[in-house]
């Protein structure tokens, strides 16, 4: 039976009666247009699947939201053409990659360091970390959705969802107030931390609900001549307020985030006045100097999703997690949870794979969101009081980039990070970067996987490997097949050694990069071995577990 449901003004699942005809059916539905669910569009329409996205906002927010984005986020947008213009953005913008601990933020600074995104990841990826504000990095993804095809449908509404076992049935209201249904074969849901979708679900939420009650107050004002030569992405004010402070790239506008408990200070209190003496404060500025916009009070948690699908309907982003903004890792999990299911829809749309394969999402994504949660929740426990068990202080590359998916059938103990240079090709991590140089300038081996399709890369006398690749998949339209280059003169290791595979092993790339399958060394059939694999890797033999 199908599941029915309408999204309500209020967010709530009520039932309806029956089916409307669709007036469209598209393979992928998007509900939410900020950058987790703009991203998901541009990497199914930059492989050929067109989604339909809709927003219920008409403009990107002007909010200062996150500004950093870690190199493995900044890898997807390059395998798509995106990462170029979104540090032509960065370079148009005076260098900000450091905090500070400051008495106010014209005055002086307690304290200073460089922020662990701007650390010289060149070792390990070929992208460095990109510095750009949320809405910026938004019109560039938004703007190469749209050239790749995407329709994207802003001040558009989700007002009903019924699921059935073999479509997704969504009504919604246009920007023009009329109402039509699509049908979509999968519904991905990115509509934010108070997904409606996922409330309608009825999928709880595990962690930290409140770890405290944040009052943000809003200003505009002219930063530049405070921030002049300073490199500053943020700041914090020692005791007694400890304010945080967050400014956009373009240092026009920003916020002013203090904690405060609701048991003693009614958020009401926050009255004009009040905000005007905590941002003067802040600033280090009298009032003539800045216009407050807006109040906002939230409150700022740490969870998982009980679960990021039901059927058809799949979540990313944060309606799967939220995250304390500690570290930077809210908005680039929810990017790599696009690329992560993404790749997988591809494969399926294409009828290249199983659609069990994307039973793997869940517990791919869902252990990195536990894993990152937890991480960010450490790292805010010098400003609030986190109800967490001691755990071990991972480092940020740790958690953005050398995390590991645990594969089915791979119980080897290995941990679900680790610094990104330690990992050597285990199945789960992500294909090691080594540079290549090509027509086009410098390249990675990240770049030889492509379009959504696998990757077998074979060491330099893996023959056997790349001929049984090529017997699998002789049109080369799910599998490409090439030989890793040899010793590289500036690597401090083999290239093999890095990917360890021997120089007749080889390595089965998924398309999102991420190493599915591994063999150290040649066997005796290297096509029974490989089309194992394979049928492992495009989810082949599984029981559908929804």
């Amino acid at each position: 039976m199908p599941d029915a449901g309408t999204t309500t003004p209020d967010g709530e699942i009520a039932s309806v009666a029956a089916d409307p005809p669709p007036s469209a059916r598209v393979p992928v539905l998007i509900v939410g247009g900020s950058i987790v669910g703009a991203s998901a569009a541009l990497f199914l329409a930059a492989r050929g699947i067109t989604p339909v996205l809709v927003e219920k906002h008409t403009a990107v927010s002007a909010r200062p939201r996150a500004k950093l984005f870690y190199p493995r986020t900044m890898e997807a947008y390059r395998s798509v053409g995106a990462d170029q213009d979104v540090y032509a953005v960065q370079d148009r913008l005076p260098p900000a990659d450091h905090a500070a601990v400051v008495t106010s933020l014209a005055g002086p600074e307690l304290r200073r360091w460089p922020l662990p995104a701007a650390e010289d990841f060149s070792g390990v990826s070929p992208c460095p970390s990109a510095f750009v504000k949320q809405a910026d990095l938004e019109e560039v993804v938004r703007a190469h959705a749209r050239a790749a095809g995407a329709d994207l449908r802003f001040g558009h509404r989700l007002l009903e969802l019924r699921r059935h076992e073999d479509h997704v049935l969504a009504r919604i209201r246009g920007a023009d107030g009329g109402a039509y249904t699509v049908a979509a074969e999968y519904l991905l849901a990115a509509d934010g931390n108070g997904s409606a979708v996922r409330e309608g679900l009825g999928i709880g939420r595990g962690g930290t609900e409140v770890v405290a009650h944040v009052m943000e107050i809003g200003f505009e004002a002219d930063l530049r001549p405070v921030l002049e030569g300073r490199r500053l992405a943020l700041a914090f004010t020692g005791p007694p307020e400890q304010a945080f402070l967050s400014w956009t790239t373009a240092q026009d506008r920003g916020t002013v985030s203090v904690t405060y408990d609701p048991v003693l200070t009614d958020p009401a209190a926050f009255d004009a006045r009040r905000c005007r003496e905590i941002v003067s404060r802040a600033l280090g500025l009298p009032p003539t100097r800045f216009t407050l916009t807006e109040r906002r009070p939230w409150q700022m948690g740490g969870w998982v999703a009980d679960s990021y699908r039901a059927g058809r309907v799949l979540l990313l982003g944060d309606a799967a997690h939220v995250t304390p903004p500690t570290g930077g890792f809210g908005a680039n999990t929810g990017i790599q949870d696009a690329w992560n299911l993404t790749a997988k829809l591809v494969s399926v749309l294409r009828g290249h794979a199983d659609p069990r394969l994307l039973e793997d999402y869940e517990p791919e994504r869902r252990t990195v969101g536990h894993i990152t949660v937890e991480q960010a929740l450490l790292r805010a426990r010098d400003r609030a009081r986190v109800p967490i068990e001691d755990r071990p202080l991972l480092s940020e590359a740790a958690v953005a980039v050398g995390y590991r998916y645990p594969l089915p059938d791979e119980a080897d103990g290995l941990p679900t990070a680790d610094e990104p240079d330690r990992w050597r090709g285990e199945p789960g991590t992500r294909l090691p970067h080594l540079p290549l140089i090509g027509q086009d300038g410098p390249g990675s081996t990240l770049d030889l996987v492509r379009d959504g399709r696998y990757l077998l890369l074979a060491g330099p006398e893996g023959g056997p490997w790349v001929r049984a690749a090529r017997r699998l998949d002789p049109r080369g339209a799910f599998l490409d097949a090439t030989f890793l280059p040899g010793d590289i003169a500036s690597a401090t290791a083999r290239t093999t050694d890095v990917c360890g595979i021997g120089r007749q092993g080889a390595l089965l790339v998924r398309p999102d990069q991420v190493i599915a399958w591994r063999a150290p060394r040649a066997v005796p059939d290297a096509l029974a071995a490989l089309s194992a694999a394979v049928r492992r890797a495009l989810g082949a033999g599984r029981p559908a577990a929804h």
